[in-house]
């Protein structure tokens, strides 16, 4: 880890958030990298990757991830992108709500803003993956295909002993789809949103 890393530090005490404070999804931008890397650092489940890792998904997929502000201040963030062999699938890598923005359903706003884009009304399918043990993570993609009326079909993507030499939980993909547009609870969780 360099010097600059470690300067930043974890922040666990996120600034309280007023329950009925509405929350702003829009794109994010390059200077939202360090805030997301903070906040990935103090999310159960999430592998933290390095700050650059972030600078770069907020420069090179943007469009296809999502972060939330609520009175100014980052409060989740879901990163996700389109895998070049799958140009009708979205991939979401990792999904991350701050603990005083818990409870309020933002996650699955993220997620709904995100198909809702007018640039992603091609995609037909979703997928990312889930260890056995992380039960949120699961029960949000389920509740998605649920409200999209949509099939979830799970394999094993990436093998404890094959692929991480027992270092990591085997993830398994989850697969929804074919998408479909019914779903419009974003826009009244977060009737400021920006459009995009």
């Amino acid at each position: 880890m360099n010097r600059f890393q470690e300067a930043v530090g974890l922040q666990e005490n996120f600034p309280h958030i007023h329950p009925a404070a509405p929350a702003l999804l829009e794109l994010p931008s390059g200077t939202d990298g360090v805030a997301i890397h903070n906040l990935i650092r103090c999310s159960p489940f999430l592998d933290d990757n390095s700050l650059y890792c972030y600078l770069m998904v907020c420069s090179h997929f943007s469009e296809t991830s999502v972060v939330a502000r609520i009175d100014g201040e980052l409060a989740g963030v879901i990163t996700a992108y389109i895998p070049p062999e799958q140009p009708d699938t979205l991939f979401v890598w990792q999904v991350a709500v701050a603990k005083t923005a818990q409870r309020r359903g933002l996650a699955r706003a993220m997620l709904e803003h995100i198909l809702q884009r007018n640039t992603l009304q091609h995609i037909n399918w979703l997928e990312t993956t889930v260890t056995l043990d992380n039960q949120a993570s699961r029960g949000l993609f389920d509740s998605l295909a649920k409200r999209m009326q949509c099939d979830l079909h799970e394999s094993i993507m990436f093998d404890r002993k094959e692929h991480f030499n027992n270092l990591h939980d085997s993830e398994y993909r989850l697969r929804i789809g074919p998408l479909g547009r019914k779903s419009d609870s974003a826009s009244a969780v977060n009737p400021h949103r920006r459009k995009t």
